[in-house]
């Protein structure tokens, strides 16, 4: 019942937010007007955001592949896309982006990979990717910081919070990648705290599920000892993975024919308004993301196109990859075998995960 209510709020949220927008477009220009300003766009130009898109969704599959080899239960490249996609999909229709990562796990898991493999290559990624978004993040407070001024108190919080909440998260992450004692203990210290605070607490329940994330965290670390280079691979591929993404209002901006920013100027500035949405708890960002896209982007497209340009951004990063990996899934619901993993060396044991530093000492 609970869950049914959170869905009900967050689909109640989205709607509201997405009749603002709508509200906000066509209290500026008519529906005529937006669509004289959608069919002046070169549809040449905007086929670039096609191969842009494809990329993105082969920079996490290769991450994945990197990661699942380095484990001894490598999978096709083509698979590994099939997981990316089945992330994509599942992580833009839920709140905040978690039935992405659950359903990655199933999917390998149904090739034959052990599902702490595949658990253990969603930490690597979120990671790479959470990292990834911080380091783009301080790059376009520098290359766009004049921007921040423009964009307006409200969406200037959004931003202040969302890069809190991914430095935090980034932080923590390490931490528990590299500190595992100290964070046991501050984890314990904290648990104990709230069972004082609120008795009927399950206090026991708390301290098996930080056990269990723990081990998890350590397995990671055990594995980038024995691959120093992985963990700089999977950020690599993230840093390429994300730039797809925030190349994609300059690709409007040259469909719509514009001049005067630079690639970076705008990438930077859409960096930004993806770290004012990101933690939102919204299915892909949905109505928040359009509206911080009006705001944010009305001085460089103008009050005539920034409707449009939202539109034919959103369109080309969210809405049509959405739809094609949807198609990806159904076909693959219907064609696709199952592979079973196999280990690294040719007729070698079964893949297995090394225990963890953790699990060792106990």
């Amino acid at each position: 019942m609970k869950k049914q209510w959170k869905n009900i709020l967050c689909g109640g949220a989205v709607l509201a937010l997405l009749g603002w927008t709508v509200y906000t477009i066509f209290q500026k220009q008519t529906p005529g007007q937006l669509a004289a300003a959608l069919l002046s766009a070169d549809w040449r130009v905007l086929l670039l955001g096609v191969p842009l898109m494809v990329l993105f969704i082969c920079c996490e599959a290769k991450a994945t592949h990197s990661i699942l080899r380095s484990l001894g239960c490598p999978q096709p490249f083509r698979r590994c896309a099939y997981y990316s996609s089945v992330g994509f999909f599942f992580s833009t229709i839920t709140p905040s982006a978690t039935g992405g990562q659950p359903a990655q796990i199933v999917s390998m898991s149904k090739d034959g990979a052990p599902a702490a493999a595949g658990a253990l290559d969603m930490l690597l990624v979120t990671i790479g990717y959470n990292t990834a978004a911080m380091i783009w993040g301080v790059f376009a407070l520098f290359t766009a910081g004049g921007f921040t001024e423009r964009l307006g108190g409200q969406i200037g919080l959004l931003l202040g919070l969302g890069l809190a909440v991914f430095g935090l998260l980034d932080v923590a992450m390490f931490l528990f990648l590299f500190l595992p004692g100290p964070v046991k203990k501050l984890m314990y210290g904290c648990i104990n705290l709230a069972a004082k605070i609120y008795p009927p607490l399950d206090k026991s329940g708390l301290e098996a599920k930080a056990d269990e994330h723990l081990r998890e965290y350590c397995r990671g670390a055990d594995l980038i000892r024995r691959a120093p280079a992985l963990l700089a691979q999977v950020i690599g591929l993230s840093m390429v993975q994300l730039a797809c993404s925030y190349a994609m209002p300059y690709v409007v901006y040259r469909a719509f024919g514009l001049s005067g920013f630079g690639l970076g100027e705008i990438m930077a500035l859409q960096a930004l308004c993806s770290i004012a949405v990101g933690y939102l708890p919204l299915p892909g960002s949905a109505g928040a993301a359009e509206n911080v896209f009006l705001r944010g982007f009305l001085l460089i497209y103008g009050e005539s196109l920034v409707a449009p340009a939202m539109i034919l951004s959103r369109s080309l990063s969210c809405y049509l990859v959405l739809l094609v990996t949807a198609i990806i899934l159904a076909v693959g619901r219907v064609v696709r075998r199952p592979i079973a993993a196999q280990p690294r060396v040719k007729n070698g044991p079964e893949p297995k995960i090394e225990p963890s530093s953790m699990e060792r000492a106990s």
